[in-house]
């Protein structure tokens, strides 16, 4: 059997994402094996992030609440693979709305940062168009990238198969990194997945049209902001 060895984009966000999603598994698309990724060409965390530290190659919180692994998997096909994760070392507590059913989150995703992100998780691999909006509203509600970050992971990690880039992810990576920085995030993701891109041979014209999409994305957080509060605390993208 084959193995095919997958390390999930855990670049400058892992930190994030280890520390916030602990308690969620990495999203494993059995029908996309696992992506082959170089961590030594991964950017450095943003250089006044001085509380991580490197475990297994990776950059990670050290407050976090779990413990960094390289885990088996074998697909419905009979591929192993194997996968970063980080097993949380206690039961978190539930969400406060974690008996709410899908509609009543879906109402309060409104105006409710909290309720769109747990709805959006929970939707991640029954429909993953709508996560991604519940996710990028929960991002617009409280200014928080980390829900993009989340989404990013779970949704789009596998970025190669085969050693084969997968262009699609890595657009919406590319998407999603954009979108982020504009929200805050410093840690340079969205130059390395713009320069992944373009290694992988997308022209201008294509980088043209991710970086529109990525306007759209924040068009869209602008007019969540505007409808829901009034206030729009960003700008459009700034780093193509």
């Amino acid at each position: 059997m084959k193995g095919l060895i997958a390390t999930a984009l855990l670049l400058a966000g892992i930190a994030a994402y280890l520390a916030v999603t602990n308690t969620a598994p990495p999203n494993h698309n059995a029908k996309s094996p696992p992506p082959i990724v170089d961590t030594a060409t991964l950017p450095a965390a943003d250089a006044a992030d001085d509380g991580t530290e490197i475990v297994l190659g990776l950059r990670v919180r050290k407050d976090r609440n779990c413990t960094v692994e390289l885990k088996d998997y074998v697909t419905p096909d009979g591929d192993m693979f194997s996968a970063w994760s980080c097993t949380p070392h206690s039961q978190q507590p539930p969400h406060k709305y974690s008996n709410y059913d899908d509609a009543t989150l879906e109402v309060m995703a409104w105006s409710d940062a909290e309720a769109a992100s747990l709805l959006g998780k929970r939707l991640i691999e029954r429909d993953t168009r709508k996560s991604y909006e519940l996710l990028v509203r929960a991002a617009a509600l409280d200014s928080d990238f980390r829900h993009l970050a989340w989404l990013a992971d779970q949704a789009y990690g596998i970025v190669s198969i085969d050693g084969e880039p997968h262009m699609g992810n890595l657009s919406q990576q590319y998407e999603l990194a954009s979108v982020s920085h504009a929200l805050g995030d410093l840690s340079g993701r969205s130059d390395y997945f713009r320069q992944a891109l373009v290694d992988a041979g997308a022209d201008e014209k294509q980088l043209a049209g991710l970086d529109q999409q990525v306007s759209e994305v924040l068009r869209r957080i602008r007019e969540i902001q505007s409808a829901v509060s009034g206030e729009v605390t960003i700008g459009g993208q700034d780093n193509a």
